[in-house]
């Protein structure tokens, strides 16, 4: 099993990652790494502090390029370029992570709590999730991600998961990425954010998951770490809340006979059922709620308990396609841990697609 630990903080020196649980003889490309690193921080929307670049050093490992995992623990550092002491949070932001922390945990500040609680962390999920990529390939197994929807923008239905690239805003409908654009832009001259909808996708074969106990369902397990990005606030699967005008009749997918196999002919249900992957695409949509760092809200200041407006400062107007691209690669994590666990002792056990 793959497990992880991560450090650090968003304007501190850096973050730490140690993940457990990587097989002998897979090979990391750091370049690739670096890579994603970049796609993780670029595109339309984003604050002027993505400008610099990020790189990841692995230690123990002289080689800038690749190396070849020995079974042993993988450790990792991604500096900070900006590093800086900034000034306690009184106003605090309502949707940000500011009062609950400090309610949560009285000896840290608000500032504090904001620096532990960025979405910069999201580095080292980057990293972890480009490790699995890595392992996944070996079994043909694909991970991708597209834009559905910013503000009042939504892209037309598409159904070719694979006719987009990893670019850093991929959107299906070229159409609607124009005015998305032009929205984003909108919302960034009124020091204002916009979410939005991104879906990520996977091809992986059927038979993958489990059905007991709940919490070790595949689309549990998924949810369950999709839902820790910041900013995701909501997740469904396949036609996901177009189910409650459904009846039972029309909601359920249609199966076929083809080669003395049973197979799934559609694909409502978004590729997971009873935890097992169907053999169709696992399709996951995330709702994503604008970045809580505007201008024009009100709040109480925690000092003087005066109403003030909330705290503004450098921050991102729309990180929609942003989250798509890390939670493909969070997918990727949930997704090679449970081929290693169903798979690592049979390889020749896995169903083909």
């Amino acid at each position: 099993m793959i497990t992880f630990s991560f450090s650090g903080t968003s304007h501190g020196i850096g973050y730490t990652g140690t993940i457990c649980g990587i097989p002998k003889g897979v090979s990391i490309n750091i370049d690739n790494i670096n890579n994603a690193l970049a796609i993780r921080k670029g595109g339309f929307g984003r604050s002027s502090r993505q400008t610099f670049v990020d790189k990841v050093v692995f230690v123990g490992h002289q080689s800038e390029t690749q190396f070849v995992t020995d079974g042993n623990d993988l450790t990792f550092t991604i500096a900070n370029k900006c590093v800086e002491t900034r000034p306690n949070i009184t106003a605090v932001r309502t949707g940000h992570a500011d009062l609950v922390g400090t309610i949560r945990h009285p000896e840290l500040t608000a500032r504090d709590i904001a620096e532990i609680a960025s979405a910069r962390s999201s580095v080292c999920y980057v990293v972890l999730g480009c490790i699995c990529e890595q392992i996944l390939a070996d079994w043909n197994i694909t991970t991708n991600y597209h834009v559905k929807q910013i503000g009042s923008v939504v892209a037309k239905d598409h159904t070719d998961s694979n006719s987009h690239t990893t670019e850093p805003f991929p959107c299906l409908d070229k159409s609607a990425l124009n005015q998305m654009l032009v929205e984003i832009s909108s919302a960034k001259s009124r020091c204002d954010s916009l979410g939005g909808v991104v879906c990520v996708t996977a091809q992986v074969p059927a038979g993958i998951g489990e059905i007991f106990p709940y919490h070790k369902r595949l689309d549990a397990q998924l949810s369950a770490h999709l839902v820790g990005i910041p900013s995701v606030k909501g997740i469904s699967f396949g036609v996901g809340a177009d189910y409650a005008s459904m009846t039972g009749v029309t909601s359920h997918d249609q199966l076929f006979a083809k080669n003395g196999h049973v197979s799934y002919k559609t694909n409502l249900c978004g590729g997971i059922v009873g935890g097992v992957t169907t053999g169709q695409d696992i399709v996951i949509n995330l709702v994503v709620k604008p970045v809580p760092t505007v201008k024009g809200v009100n709040t109480i200041d925690t000092q003087t308990l005066k109403v003030v407006p909330q705290q503004y400062e450098r921050a991102d107007t729309c990180v929609v396609p942003n989250v798509g691209f890390i939670a493909k690669h969070i997918v990727n994590y949930v997704l090679a841990n449970q081929v290693l666990e169903q798979f690592a002792q049979n390889p020749n056990q896995l169903p083909k697609r």
